[in-house]
Parts: C-alpha cells; structure tokens; sequence
C-alpha cells in the first residue's frame, strides 16, 4: 500500500508535466523539452516566496505557475514562432533551452541543494499531508484542463488546430493566439508541478531532468492529445517505478520506464491511447 502511494504522488508529477507537453506537442508540433527548466525554475520561485517573501504556499504556488506560463509564453513568442514549419530547428532551440536555463539557475543560485520549508503537519494512513496535497492538486487541474479544453471557446478552437491546423485558420482561428495559449497552459502545468514536488525533495539546478524524461515517457505511452491517457500513464508509470524499487530493486528504478516504453511500442506503436 505505502508503495503504491509512493508511485501515485511521483506518478502525479510525471504527469502535469507530461499533459503541459503533450499538449504543446500535438498542437503547436513542438517537442518543448524547456518544460524541464520551467519546472526548475518554477521549484525555485516557490522557494523563495515562502523563504524571502514568507507568502504562504498556495501563493507560492500560483506564483511558481505564473513564472511558468510566462517562461512558455515568451520562448513560443520569440522563438519557437520564429521558426515554425522548421521542426529540427524548434527541437534543437528546445533542448538549448533546457541546458541554458540550467546553467543560469545553477550560477544565480549555485548547485547548493535548498530544503523547502514544510507547510503542512501532520499524515494520513502514513502518507504526510503534503503528500497527499500533491495528488489532489495534480487531479484538481487535469479536471480544470478538461474544462477548459472541452468547455471553453478558445478550448474548441485548440481542438480544432490538433485535428487540422490549415482548416482551422480557414475557419478564422488565429493559431498565434492558439500556440501561445497552450504553452501558456503547459508552463502553468509545468511550473506548479515544480512547486508542488519540491517540500518532498531537495531544490537543484538538474532536478529537472528525471522528470522531463518520465514526461516524454508518459507523453509517448499516453498517445498525443489525449488528456485522460496522460493522466492514467503518468500515475501507472509511478506506481510501476515504486512497485519495481520496493520489490525487484531500486537501483533499476529509473530504467523500469523505459523498458515499459520499449514493451508497450513494440506492440502498439501509437502508445496505449494513442490517435495518431
């Protein structure tokens, strides 16, 4: 029991950041592997808004999402943009990102590791309340997301551009405004699970990296455009980590990922609810 709650609240993380790049990806066709530094930097923001600024952390929360929606919205304004139709371009400026940003934080706030401050005492069947706040927050915006996506009218127009961008922008659907709405969404994605993981672990310029990889994992299992899919991969793969640490050996934790991904592939090359 206490391993497969382990495996849903790391499983939560992996999934936030693989909906915020999932969606980037099948609608703006940008594999955005700065959602890794996003996360970092995000991690950092909630730390020092309790530390320095002593908010409370809902509002180190939001302030986390908003330092990464703003990240995501200025890389895909003057960036990404910039080079559209040119897809290895917009990878290999992605992955730049990724190792710039790391850099950057690692000289503002040097590789030191920062221990988040615990803001909730207390536990519940063995799992801390903290714990336990990372998976009803993870769960709380994958059902705003859907929301959104399926409620809203700028959420019909996303899902207009990931069926067939050209016939939207016929239609008078603005795919500017579309692309920067979700990377917007995936940085606030990216940002909060940044926040959310970091009173669990230690603060570090590459504490990013694990995660970004499960994302893609989770991404890749999922299938693109798909919300649900992204949700029930992200929590199994943790809960699959946490069971194959706790029973086989933890020191192939972070390779069961990839030998599920291996496996599921060979056999269905869309991924488990994949549409492509």
């Amino acid at each position: 029991m206490l391993q497969i709650g382990n495996g849903l609240i790391i499983g939560s993380i992996y999934a936030l950041v693989a909906l915020g790049i999932n969606v980037i990806w099948s609608i703006a066709d940008v594999p955005d592997f700065s959602q890794g530094s996003i996360f970092v930097v995000s991690a950092y923001i909630g730390y020092f808004t309790v530390t320095w600024v002593k908010l409370p952390f809902v509002l180190a929360l939001l302030a986390g999402m908003c330092v990464g929606s703003l990240m995501a919205f200025t890389f895909e304004r003057f960036l990404y943009r910039r080079w559209r139709g040119a897809g290895r371009v917009q990878l290999l400026c992605a992955i730049a990102l990724f190792f710039l940003w790391s850099n950057v934080v690692n000289a503002l706030w040097t590789a030191k590791a920062k221990i988040f401050p615990a803001y909730l005492k207390g536990s519940l069947l063995g799992f801390s309340y903290m714990r336990l706040v990372v998976v009803a927050v993870a769960v709380i915006l994958f059902v705003l997301v859907y929301i959104f996506i399926m409620k809203t009218k700028i959420g019909k127009a996303i899902r207009a551009a990931s069926q067939e961008s050209e016939a939207a922008q016929v239609l008078g659907i603005n795919i500017n405004t579309v692309n920067s709405v979700v990377f917007m969404l995936g940085g606030a994605l990216s940002g909060a699970a940044g926040v959310l993981v970091s009173p669990l672990y230690a603060i570090f310029p590459t504490m990013g990296d694990l995660p970004l990889l499960k994302a893609l994992v989770v991404v890749i299992l999922g299938g693109f455009g798909t919300v649900g899919g992204v949700l029930i991969c992200g929590l199994g793969l943790g809960v699959l980590e946490a069971l194959g640490a706790g029973y086989l050996s933890s020191a192939y934790q972070h390779g069961y990922a990839f030998i599920i991904l291996i496996v599921v592939l060979t056999f269905l090359p869309k991924g488990l609810f994949g549409k492509m």
